[in-house]
């Protein structure tokens, strides 16, 4: 157990110094016997990590055998507002999605601001973790005008979009009308659903999608790690 415990945790350290820095695709990594050195651990450690992150898509073997990275993240998507199982799987990955809970809610000040909705109108709540090749990376929560959730399928919502179902819904195109990126801290529900330590640094990412006319139809707030995405 305790070897898994280490190969994990340089995966994941070597996941934030390859994505967090100026490695471009393709650039070689250190051999195992000068990364075994570098951080302290087993050669058998650091195959073990390299295979991880190869499974993820991270690093690739180059010529002569060297380990190479592999740029692989989810970026914006210009003009046109895509939705996070088809960004994950232009970028390479597998996404899926974990349904958590759904249920109405009073507007606070931010939702009610976001959604152009008097104070503690209800709306609908939608909170989601969103994940990567089977690992949680992202956990959203998605509020929406409660006389809109009427019009979509809500337990369907592990399998399909709501981006779509909004399309659908609308008979029209919706779109990105705000966007704030900040970093926090990981709460403790942020962190046990994305199986990290309590306050470990996230990306928020909050949204304000309207539809043709300009009406908010969706107040998104998630916490990313930033490791698999480009802002």
């Amino acid at each position: 157990m305790a070897a898994d415990h280490a190969y994990q945790r340089l995966a994941n350290r070597l996941i934030r110094e390859l994505t967090g820095g100026l490695w471009r695709n393709g650039d070689p990594l250190p051999s195992e016997h000068a990364l075994a050195s570098a951080y302290a651990v087993s050669r058998r450690t650091v195959r073990q990590a390299l295979e991880l992150l190869q499974r993820e898509g991270f690093v690739s073997k180059g010529q002569g055998r060297s380990t190479v990275y592999r740029e692989r993240a989810i970026g914006r998507s210009g003009e046109k507002l895509m939705d996070f199982p088809t960004a994950a799987r232009e970028a390479g990955f597998r996404p899926s999605t974990r349904l958590v809970s759904t249920g109405r809610v009073e507007a606070g000040l931010s939702i009610a601001h976001a959604l152009a909705l008097p104070l503690g109108t209800e709306v609908f709540e939608i909170r989601r973790v969103r994940l990567l090749e089977g690992r949680p990376v992202v956990h959203q929560t998605s509020l929406l005008p409660a006389a809109l959730v009427e019009k979509l399928d809500i337990s369907s919502l592990a399998e399909t979009s709501l981006y779509t179902m909004l399309r659908a819904a609308l008979g029209g195109e919706i779109f990105l009308a705000r966007e704030h990126v900040s970093l926090l801290s990981a709460s403790e529900e942020e962190a046990e659903a994305l199986s990290i330590p309590k306050a470990s640094p996230l990306l928020r990412v909050q949204r304000v999608v309207v539809d043709a006319g300009g009406r908010p139809v969706e107040y998104s707030n998630s916490a990313l790690q930033d490791s698999f995405f480009r802002f």
